[in-house]
């Protein structure tokens, strides 16, 4: 009887233990508003149509302080209008995002001390020209 007595007590010490240690963990949201983009979803299916239909793919390179993003030909950069999101998926606190501002060479060049290191996906959004693209790209900054 006193062995039930003791499997018993031991097995609520640990529900009890999980329930307050998951009761306590920090949860992020991919994203605030969820469910607004999950409406508008389409539009993301459209856009990247769009981006993988483009002539020759996004070029991305790192050194020690700096994370370059290089556009294919064809793209105007005067005309570019867009943002980079630096999506973290471990963390929200990590996350960065910037306004696209291309040079005369189709590139963007962002600092790298604000990103952490580890995997992160990059998800780019532009419109250039009335047509609008979305590529999401699984890279390493380090």
């Amino acid at each position: 009887m006193w062995r039930i007595t003791i499997v018993f007590v031991v097995f609520l010490s640990f529900i009890i233990s999980m329930v307050s240690y998951t009761a306590f963990l920090d949860t992020d949201l991919v994203a605030e508003d969820y469910y607004q983009q999950e409406v508008d979803y389409q539009d993301i299916i459209d856009a990247k149509k769009n981006g993988a239909e483009l002539k020759s793919k996004i070029v991305f390179q790192q050194d020690e302080n700096l994370l370059s993003i290089h556009f294919p030909e064809g793209i105007d950069f005067k005309s570019v209008n867009g943002t980079v999101h630096f999506y973290h998926p471990k963390n929200v606190k990590y996350d960065v995002e910037e306004r696209l501002a291309l040079t005369n060479n189709n590139s963007q060049t962002f600092k790298k001390e604000g990103l952490q290191k580890g995997n992160y996906t990059i998800k780019m959004k532009w419109e250039d020209n009335g047509k609008t693209y979305y590529i999401e790209k699984s890279y390493f900054v380090s």
